[in-house]
């Protein structure tokens, strides 16, 4: 039997081994998003779509008796329409029928979960969250009662960590269920549903299991999924059977930006999917190098959070202390069970001046972030630089002019202020996005305040806390402000590593 990256073709292997080796770097990042199609329950041995679709066929034929609903069920599955085919097949049984039916056909009560959901529940430490288009609760049972489950999609999204969203709902409520693809698009028309899913989807890498021809809408998945993800995506990656992949699907696939490991399905198999999960995480043996342009920066040692950022039970970002995120190894799930220190890398020679664009009204809340950036400051890491510096006797627009050209990283504190004010906004802000496009400086709006900012100029760019959830509406603002402080860190040290 072939092994996983055989293959006669040396470039494509190259390739191949250059997908895992970034699709591992995020893992390790603890930001990866899993999105798991029906694979995971066609091998509990459930129904797949299609063989759900087929059985209803027959359920309409014997139940209904009318040929010509039949008939269109029928040629709805023929063409892989199956979304359409399941609302026709509701429409010809009636809504109380077809739920009892679909309920029973695909209840996992009974039944092992698979080793492929075992398998990505053994990832569960370090990552973020998993999407499913599953309905049955194997994966909530592959991952235990640590990881909450959602079948609606809200704008806990954003910021919750370590959960299992159910796109299409839960069996066990019918009312859940989205099968057609408007249906789905209905219930992320809500603006603050559709900003918190794209924010997730336009700031963590995100990876594809558990899809293959059975999975007849899958392109237009992946093409939802891509409009979501904004206009510079994270690395995307799909683990696909080969046999899956037509000649249009792949160059489709690739020109949307995903990254594909398609693996060999030929002895009925899919071994060779849990052969790349393993590999993308097995421990690194120590001292061994990652690339130069790594996803997630080195980490710098001995600079420490201060104690009064410390978060207090409901962190938006963070794992729990037993989580392996930080680590320089993968560890499975209850292998590790104390903190480890967070550290990032050496500090550079000269410290890399932060510049604070705010608006006067938002002081108090610069000079708190100010504050959890005290040990970056006291490391000689950064080096901040806001109109309070300003001296006595020094010409005020010089200063600020100087500096917001000097500065390698420029903080937008945003707020509904800042949107108003003619310098904050026409003089600062257009200053700073025009350097950041020039790749002379990086720009990171930091979201103080709701207010409507993602049609300025800085919407595009990934902005703090993550997911743009306003610091104001955190209950411990300490704890937005240390996740606004860890990912100004995160910048730095790939400023650190790869200088403008």
């Amino acid at each position: 039997m072939s092994t996983l990256m055989d293959n006669g073709n040396t470039v494509s292997a190259e390739l191949d081994a250059a997908v895992i080796e970034e699709l591992r770097e995020a893992f390790e990042s603890g930001e990866l998003v899993l999105f798991v199609g029906g694979g995971i329950s066609a091998a509990a041995g459930l129904p797949t779509w299609r063989q759900l679709v087929d059985l209803l066929v027959e359920r309409v034929r014997e139940q209904v008796g009318d040929e010509v609903m039949t008939a269109e069920v029928a040629s709805l599955a023929r063409s892989q329409r199956y979304s359409e085919a399941l609302a026709a097949a509701e429409h010809a049984l009636g809504a109380a029928e077809f739920n009892a039916f679909v309920e029973d056909a695909l209840d996992d009560e009974g039944l092992e979960p698979p080793r492929i959901a075992l398998a990505i529940a053994a990832l569960r430490d370090r990552l973020r969250a998993v999407l499913t288009t599953n309905l049955n609760h194997l994966l909530e049972r592959a991952f235990g009662p640590e990881w909450g489950t959602m079948w609606r999609v809200t704008d806990e999204v954003a910021w919750r960590r370590r959960f299992i969203l159910k796109l299409h709902g839960t069996l066990k409520e019918p009312g859940s269920w989205v099968f057609a693809r408007d249906r789905f698009l209905a219930s992320i028309a809500d603006p603050d549903v559709r900003r918190s899913l794209t924010a997730v989807l336009s700031n963590c890498p995100v990876l594809f299991i558990g899809f293959g021809r059975a999975d007849g809408n899958l392109d237009e998945m992946l093409s939802d999924i891509h409009a979501l993800s904004g206009r510079s995506p994270p690395p995307r990656f799909v683990i696909v059977p080969s046999a899956s992949l037509t000649p249009l699907r792949r160059a489709t696939l690739v020109d949307m930006g995903f990254a594909l490991l398609p693996y060999d399905t030929s002895d009925g198999s899919h071994d060779q999917a849990l052969a790349i999960l393993e590999r993308v995480s097995a421990p690194r043996p120590r001292g061994a190098p990652h690339r130069s342009r790594s996803i997630v920066p080195p980490p710098i040692p001995d600079l420490e959070l201060p104690p009064s950022s410390s978060p207090l039970g409901f962190p938006s970002y963070d794992l729990p202390p037993d989580s392996a995120a930080y680590d320089d190894t993968v560890t499975m799930p209850g292998a590790l069970d104390s903190p480890r220190r967070e550290r990032v890398s050496e500090p550079p020679a000269s410290p890399i001046e932060v510049f604070f664009s705010y608006s006067e009204s938002n002081r108090e809340l610069r000079d708190k972030l100010e504050t959890h950036l005290a040990i970056l400051k006291r490391k000689g890491v950064i080096r901040g630089w806001h109109d309070g510096e300003i001296g006595a006797g020094e010409e005020r627009d010089r200063a600020l002019a100087e500096h917001l050209e000097t500065a390698k990283v420029i903080l937008l504190l945003i707020s509904a202020d800042f949107l108003a004010s003619d310098f904050c906004y026409d003089v600062e802000m257009q200053k700073a996005i025009e350097r950041h496009e020039r790749g002379e400086a990086r720009v990171i709006p930091v979201i103080l305040d709701a207010c409507d900012w993602e049609g300025a100029p800085f919407g595009r760019l990934a902005s703090l806390p993550r997911g743009g959830r306003p610091v104001t509406s955190w209950v411990n603002q300490s704890e937005a402000f240390t996740d606004i402080a860890k990912g100004i860190r995160k910048q730095v040290e790939q400023l650190t590593q790869n200088p403008p």
